[in-house]
């Protein structure tokens, strides 16, 4: 029998386009979830508004170092996981599968994509409501991400319309092949 790497499953997208909505349901299937947004929550957005830019890059650094730290622990344990965060630049998503394959894990790079429009108006439905999987995003500020997001390209990623109803079973029989 052939010994297979843990799938490390890195899902990418602009806030607003489906990736929790994705890991969720990989997690309900048996896949661990590492989320970005859950991790920075303690820290970060609880005092969103007293933190300084330089402190809010430092938070980022040190939740992405413990991130790290858990995938080389399912990596160590043969397990596959998700992990959850924009992967806004390909420079973050190149030394993310470094990382992976140092540790003996098979990165599997997946973006959900969707439209602006679409964006807008779920992270519209998000005001008021509260807890790191409803951060509030302005409309300049999802503008800026959308104009700042570098689409995978050359990156053998796998393209998830957001749009759409996910069919995670189908996903993850295709993922094994």
């Amino acid at each position: 029998m052939k010994n297979r790497k843990p799938k490390v499953f890195m899902i990418c997208g602009i806030s607003g386009s489906g990736k929790t909505c994705f890991s969720k349901l990989l997690e309900q299937r048996g896949v661990p979830r590492l989320s970005m947004d859950e991790e920075l929550w303690p820290d970060y957005f609880v005092f969103s508004d007293l933190i300084t830019d330089e402190h809010r890059d430092f938070l980022y650094s040190e939740a992405t170092k413990r991130i790290k730290a858990r995938v080389a622990n399912f990596c160590a344990e043969g397990k596959s996981v998700s992990v959850d965060m924009p992967f806004c630049k390909r420079v973050q998503r190149d030394e993310f599968r470094a990382h992976i394959e140092s540790c003996g894990g098979e990165p599997v790079l997946i973006w959900i994509k969707a439209d602006l429009p679409v964006l807008k108006l779920r992270l519209a439905e998000r005001a008021g409501k509260n807890g790191p999987n409803n951060l509030p995003v302005s409309e300049a500020e999802i503008e800026m991400y959308w104009r700042g997001f570098q689409r995978p390209a050359g990156e053998n990623a796998i393209e998830i319309d957001g749009e759409k109803e996910f069919d995670i079973d189908n996903f993850l029989k295709m993922s094994e092949e």
